[in-house]
């Protein structure tokens, strides 16, 4: 009889060979919290889109869908970036109707639910461009048990559970044993075949979950043939959760290289994803986020500002220019903005907080204990613990009766 395979946690040699570090078996869960104290943390954090999205979790475990939908909206409410909201909101057509993952895949999806999935598609890029690390649910793909994986050898039964087995813990965020999965399938399926023979989808996951564990450079091979085929027009294989677009690729091979320590790598991939398309809002976003950690100031405005123009509706975004605008020194047009990025999204407690520390450079001391004081009142003390012990010592250094210069 055949040895059966063992499948475990990925090995060291992968992690530390591709620059990155091992990563550890997660310790045992706590206790979770019951649907009630969750329900009543959203109330009382109303401005915490981690409460609102640990409701909806836990909303689409007991299938209330419904709800599960109105607290993932108030999670983007609150806070536009929020990946995988976004991500949770394209899973619900599916989640209504589970069979409709086997009908996309065999283009048979009814007319009546065409316009859905095209959403869900819309809404699973915006997410992956948001974080292409978030976390990814395989619709139809069941999770393994817990800990080491043994598999019985039958041949090609056993070759197609490796694959359904690597999508499975992929599912649920168990890297290192997604990728374990899929090395194993690929060597069993295609044989020292060369990279061409290879199918599509197992350059995305095995891809990703090499970059979960920090494997960049595992992460950026992958994704680099996923951009060569694309540059083909290849056709996508059923397996991909949703089809990128070329310079969605060279946008996520950008991220990896600013993850893996490449810079340089990673700002030419982003300005080469820009000329290609002026519209990939979040490649301005991560630009400026690099020209601002270089202090490039007027390249980190400039972007920060065409991602507003190619995103109006990302609050998030006249956030960010203030906050650059404030580092760069230009405290008069930080504070203008500050005040725009407020009045855009009155859920987000942020730019009071900012606010409140430009006046106090601007001298304008009631101006500032106002905005500090709206920041402590209405933000999550658990989300902003550091920010809320910052402006209290603020607004204690400002003093109670203290009048505008």
């Amino acid at each position: 009889m055949s040895r059966p395979i063992v499948v475990t946690l990925a090995t060291a040699a992968l992690v530390a060979g591709a620059g990155g570090t091992v990563a550890q078996q997660r310790p045992p869960a706590p206790k979770p919290p019951t649907l009630e104290e969750l329900e009543s943390r959203a109330r009382q954090d109303s401005l915490d889109p981690d409460a609102h999205f640990r409701l909806a979790q836990r909303y689409y475990s007991l299938k209330r869908l419904d709800d599960e939908a109105r607290e993932l909206r108030a999670t983007i409410a609150v806070d536009p970036r929020y990946a995988p909201a976004y991500l949770w909101l394209g899973d619900l057509p599916f989640d209504h109707r589970p069979k409709l993952w086997q009908e996309n895949r065999k283009g048979k999806v009814p007319e009546a639910l065409r316009d859905a999935v095209q959403q869900s598609y819309r809404l699973w890029r915006q997410a992956f461009l948001i974080d292409p690390l978030v976390d990814f649910r395989v619709i139809g793909a069941k999770p393994p048990e817990e800990g080491m994986v043994v598999v019985p050898e039958y041949g090609r039964y056993t070759t197609e559970y490796m694959l359904w087995l690597g999508l499975g813990a992929f599912s649920v965020g168990r890297y290192e044993l997604a990728y374990g999965a899929l090395k194993s399938w690929v060597e069993r399926a295609y044989p020292n075949q060369p990279r061409d023979s290879l199918p599509g989808f197992l350059f995305w996951y095995r891809g990703l979950s090499a970059a979960h564990q920090r494997a960049y450079k595992i992460g950026i091979e992958d994704f680099q043939v996923l951009l060569d085929r694309s540059l083909e027009a290849e056709q996508a294989d059923t397996l991909l959760p949703f089809q990128l677009e070329t310079n969605d690729y060279r946008y996520v091979l950008a991220v990896l290289h600013q993850l893996w320590g490449k810079p340089a790598d990673a700002m030419r991939l982003y300005q080469e994803a820009i000329a290609s398309d002026l519209g990939l809002y979040m490649a301005h976003v991560r630009l400026a986020q690099m020209y601002r950690e270089y202090k490039m100031w007027d390249k980190a405005i400039e972007e920060a500002r065409r991602a507003i123009e190619t995103n109006p509706d990302d609050a998030t975004a006249v956030l960010e220019l203030g906050v650059i605008l404030a580092d760069a020194g230009r405290a008069a047009e930080a504070e203008a903005t500050l005040g725009q990025a407020a009045a855009a999204n009155p859920r987000d407690p942020r730019p009071s907080y900012h606010l409140g520390l430009v006046r106090q450079q601007l001298a304008k001391a009631g101006e500032a204990r106002q905005a500090l004081s709206h920041f402590v009142a209405i933000a999550p003390s658990g989300r902003y613990e550091r920010q809320i012990a910052d402006a209290k010592q603020r607004l204690s250094a400002l003093g109670p009766g203290e009048g505008n210069h």
